[in-house]
């Protein structure tokens, strides 16, 4: 992954809201149609906390109680960590591990102007095609064995040499 490449490159920049005094029921639902996992509560286009699905399924669900009579106040996370536009992907990443995070709303003179997740991360940070093409080159090897690209199914997985093929231990069971 390249670590120059600012996360403005990537952010989604239609962010889901709400407002913290906005219903859990109602905030679903908009998370529902933005097709997201998470809510950013903002306060005069400031981030305020976040509500991801997890959030709702252990201080609502899980509790019992009636989404349309908890406010997202009660639950969301805050303070919020934020990211400035110009915060590098490798940093944006490093500070979702660091912090067991997996989004950042990305904030531009306090105002909310985007949100990375690390889906959006994953995305750029591996050219597939050019992985798979270094496995095929050449095997890995590990402590345990090697693990390559199967010679039957190409799964990649860890290897067993029969009869001259590399195969995968399920494919080896149905050799």
């Amino acid at each position: 992954m390249e670590a120059d490449i600012p996360v403005k490159e990537i952010m989604t920049r239609e962010v889901c809201v709400a407002r913290k005094d906005e219903s859990v029921l109602k905030a679903s639902r908009r998370m529902i149609e933005f097709g997201v996992g998470s809510i950013v509560v903002v306060e005069n286009g400031r981030p305020v906390g976040i509500v991801t699905e997890s959030d709702i399924i252990r201080k609502v669900v899980a509790r019992n109680k009636v989404p349309s009579e908890v406010m997202l106040e009660e639950i969301m996370t805050y303070p919020i960590i934020t990211i400035k536009p110009t915060t590098s992907i490798r940093e944006a990443a490093n500070i979702m591990l660091k912090k067991g995070i997996r989004r950042l709303p990305v904030v531009d003179g306090g105002e909310l102007v985007g949100i990375v997740t690390d889906t959006d991360i994953l995305s750029v940070s591996i050219d597939l095609g050019e992985y798979l093409g270094l496995i095929k080159e050449s095997y890995i090897e590990t402590e345990s064995g090697e693990i390559g690209k199967c010679e039957v199914c190409g799964r990649i997985a860890e290897l067993i040499d029969v009869d001259g093929k590399r195969i995968c231990e399920d494919c080896y069971e149905s050799y």
